[in-house]
């Protein structure tokens, strides 16, 4: 059987433990609003999409999410809306004032996190449109993913000093009990067939004798 190819999704919700303004709320970083190029949520291949390199424009107000001025580091949340298996992160880091490190951890019921990256930092974009970068992590179950960021803002250009995010999303892989449940609903078929088919040769035998 062919492999499924991975989708790219956006969270449906996020929350961050500071916010400069309601222009520059969190949410801007999961509506696509900034992206040079759109995609479908659940259905565009993510591999695909990338490549054809979108950016996010530089435009802050409405289109990225800033802490407060001098607050350096900050906690994000981000809702999935259900459980997926997710194995790599896209991130468009914030060209002025972006992230310097963070971890991430998960969590299928937003209580018990488990954490699968450290450390991780991100490219110091230039000031222009900036283009995504993709961190990749071994396939992990995940409604809810939480960044813990510090070390803002990376030190070019750096003009605002707090953290800022252009977008996010993440590569959903295909299930492997959706595969798993495909094989056992063959294999049942197959031993429903056996079955039927031994009843009918002892049906005819007792009819022949």
């Amino acid at each position: 059987m062919a492999s499924q190819a991975a989708v790219i999704i956006s969270p449906v919700s996020a929350t961050a433990s500071s916010e400069f303004s309601g222009d520059y709320d969190i949410g801007n970083t999961i509506d696509q609003s900034g992206l040079s190029i759109g995609f479908i949520s659940g259905v565009t291949n993510f591999d695909a999409y990338i490549a054809q390199n979108p950016t996010h424009t530089t435009i802050a107000a409405n289109f990225e999410w800033f802490t407060q001025e001098n607050v350096v580091s900050a906690t994000v949340n981000y809702d999935l809306g259900q459980t997926y298996l997710i194995d790599r992160l896209a991130l468009w880091n914030e060209e002025s004032s972006g992230i310097g490190s963070f971890d991430i951890s998960v969590s299928t019921d937003n209580v018990n996190f488990t954490q699968i990256a450290t450390g991780l930092v991100p490219f110091d974009n230039p000031l222009a449109n900036y283009p995504a970068e993709i961190f990749s992590f071994g396939s992990v179950a995940a409604r809810y993913v939480r960044f813990g960021i510090s070390q803002c803002p990376q030190p070019n250009p750096g003009s605002f000093n707090g953290c800022g995010i252009g977008e996010v999303a993440f590569s959903v892989v295909p299930e492997p009990l959706t595969i798993m449940g495909t094989g056992a609903a063959l294999g049942f078929g197959a031993f429903f067939k056996r079955k039927t088919s031994n009843k009918r040769k002892e049906h005819n035998s007792q009819i022949k004798a």
